[in-house]
């Protein structure tokens, strides 16, 4: 009797949760509609009515194929995204808030093991985080930022919840990798119809909204595709397998187009660990790259760069690093010592930076630093919670690595990159990425949780068993 009363609840739970979506999906074609009224002719905005409702009836009819679809071709719908949108609201809205939804029916129906990892990882940051939006200057601002933070641990919450065997583990991977094809394709006609323009010359960004996150993508998938191939897996086709190395080759070389140093940094950090790890004869290698990329005129003049711009002269310029330098300085010079533990709110640094950095210009400017960004909004509270996050997860990886040390080591280092690349650059604002990040990690922890499974009981049928090689 109490079985069926859990599972009437569950039902129900359930039935309100797709009734949220579809007013959801409705809300945001009904101010779509509106919004279409004042633009006139502006095409994105019109087709984002029905891309609205197609929306909505992929959640209502399956949710997990609409899941699918957004990990598949997420990697290729900034411009999509970004010309539907009106203000704050767009298709990306409502992707955002239907992958909340269909996380939080995944945990309900599938709790184990998802909620205990939850709690021990993203849960206090994700608390002390919502309370600072009480204190944020902008509460729109800051709830909107406080979504996106939510949708990364239901990303990783749905890996954790929709794989369950081999063949999940199998098929997720597949679309994760298949989702680079379209941003690498298109990467080539980025460049040749003149790129990004920005202060630092010509840069490419492909199908993201910025070369940065292009960058920290393309990182993403080296190591990622590096790890197929290395570990022969079974659920990538052995023809595709073959030409992993061109393809990672060709990867390498769209990231240096990017010109993003600490996504180079964090590659090369990559394999040198690989190297010294597993494989010493690919030293040899990690020495000559060096010296490969400074015969690249545009890896040498970025680099080149740092030598100069170092100190603040009158109307001189900086370069991008000490003008980083510079603004956390003055960003935490000017925090009073009563918001050292809770901070000034969710997307209070950009708000304040008129106030307090003399290069401003009475513009807003990011912390470019996700570090001194959460210190600054969330406090000492909000930055340890944080680190704890990525710390516990790490430890909770490292007890699967005996079971397969390479897709461990894999996971392990993304979460290195990411904190490498987070000390200078606003890793937190880019969703895409975070999106590809964090669902990676999820289905790699899914993965060793099926093996572990496996192991502790021998009965369970060999289907189930994540198999690598």
């Amino acid at each position: 009797m109490a079985r069926t009363s859990s599972k009437s609840i569950s039902n129900q739970s359930t039935a309100l949760l797709i009734g949220m979506g579809l007013l959801v999906a409705i809300f945001m074609g009904i101010i779509v509609a509106v919004f279409v009224s004042s633009v006139g002719e502006h095409m994105g905005i019109a087709l984002a009515l029905p891309g609205a409702i197609i929306i909505g009836f992929l959640f209502i009819l399956d949710r997990h194929l609409l899941f699918f679809l957004i990990i598949l071709f997420r990697s290729a719908m900034d411009p999509v995204l970004e010309a539907t949108k009106m203000g704050s609201f767009g298709l990306g809205a409502l992707l955002n808030a239907l992958v909340i939804l269909i996380a939080l029916i995944a945990i309900i129906q599938r709790p184990s093991p998802v909620r205990a990892v939850l709690r021990k990882t993203w849960l206090a940051f994700l608390l002390i985080s919502f309370a600072t939006l009480f204190i944020a200057p902008e509460f729109v601002m800051a709830l909107k930022a406080y979504l996106a933070l939510v949708s990364y641990a239901a990303i990783f919450a749905l890996a954790i919840t929709l794989i369950q065997s081999e063949e999940d583990y199998g098929r997720w991977m597949r679309a994760v990798f298949y989702s680079s094809i379209i941003p690498i394709a298109y990467a080539f006609v980025d460049a040749a119809t003149g790129g990004f323009q920005s202060a630092e010359g010509f840069r490419i960004s492909s199908t993201f909204s910025h070369p940065n996150i292009f960058a920290f993508y393309l990182v993403l998938m080296i190591s990622l595709s590096f790890y197929f191939f290395k570990a022969k897996v079974i659920y990538i086709p052995l023809f595709i397998r073959r030409t992993l190395p061109l393809y990672i080759i060709i990867m390498l070389a769209l990231l240096v187009m990017t010109k993003t140093r600490s996504a180079w940094a964090s590659c090369f950090a990559f394999f040198t660990l690989y190297a010294l790890i597993y494989e010493r004869k690919y030293l040899i290698l990690i020495v000559l790259l060096p010296v490969i990329g400074f015969m690249i005129p545009e890896v040498r003049d970025r680099f080149a760069d740092l030598s100069q711009g170092n100190q603040v002269i009158n109307y001189s310029k900086l370069n991008s690093y000490a003008w980083r330098k510079l603004i956390w300085q003055q960003g935490i010079n000017w925090m009073e010592p009563s918001h050292y533990l809770f901070g000034y709110g969710l997307e209070s640094f950009k708000y304040h930076t008129p106030d307090f950095f003399t290069m401003s210009g009475n513009d807003h400017h990011a912390a470019h630093s996700v570090y001194v960004q959460l210190f600054f909004e969330t406090g000492a509270l909000g930055l340890g919670a944080f680190v704890w996050a990525h710390f516990k997860l790490a430890k909770m990886l490292l007890t699967f690595y005996k079971a397969n040390k390479l897709m461990v080591f894999t996971a392990i280092t993304f979460l290195l990159e990411f904190a490498l690349n987070a000390y200078s650059d606003n890793m937190l604002a880019y969703l895409s990425f975070n999106w590809y990040l964090w669902f990676v990690l999820g289905a790699i922890f899914a993965a060793g949780h099926v093996n572990q499974k496996l192991v502790e009981s021998p009965t369970l049928p060999t289907s189930l068993k994540v198999r690598h090689s």
